[in-house]
């Protein structure tokens, strides 16, 4: 016999995260991030010196090499599930004439942060950062 409770909670599992559908939300969650988490750098191939110099001090490390060794790609909140990845494609979307949402998504090595609660790019970090990721499909 199948229950209610277990069909909703189903269903609940099939949903997307609201910041993978709506950019508003999105960006509101990462400003936050930015602005209570250090979240950055702005553009993860320039040197960022400042940033990393920061991350160094607040982690107690010996230099910015080994702070840029802890970036959102390798956290544990970093979610690059299947799931979560055709999410975000979804909420890019693929409208007549536009570009594939995957492209998107590799271009920007995206994925999902679960504590934070907004799309993230993998080469990024946080104060939040904690090893042992990405969550992936087993």
């Amino acid at each position: 016999m199948i229950k209610l409770t277990d069909l909703l909670l189903e269903a609940e599992k099939a949903k997307c995260p609201p910041a993978t559908q709506d950019i508003t939300l999105n960006l509101k969650n990462r400003q936050t991030a930015i602005e209570k988490y250090g979240y950055g750098p702005l553009n993860p191939n320039e040197p960022n010196k400042k940033f990393w110099d920061k991350k160094v001090k607040m982690w107690q490390l010996d230099s910015p090499e080994e702070a840029k060794k802890s970036r959102c790609g390798n956290c544990a909140a970093f979610d690059t599930t299947e799931k979560t990845l055709n999410c975000i494609a979804k909420g890019i979307g693929n409208d007549e004439g536009s570009e594939d949402p995957f492209d998107v998504i590799k271009a920007g090595q995206l994925g999902y942060c679960r504590f934070l609660k907004f799309k993230c790019a993998a080469k990024r970090t946080c104060d939040a950062w904690v090893v042992g990721g990405p969550i992936k499909d087993k």
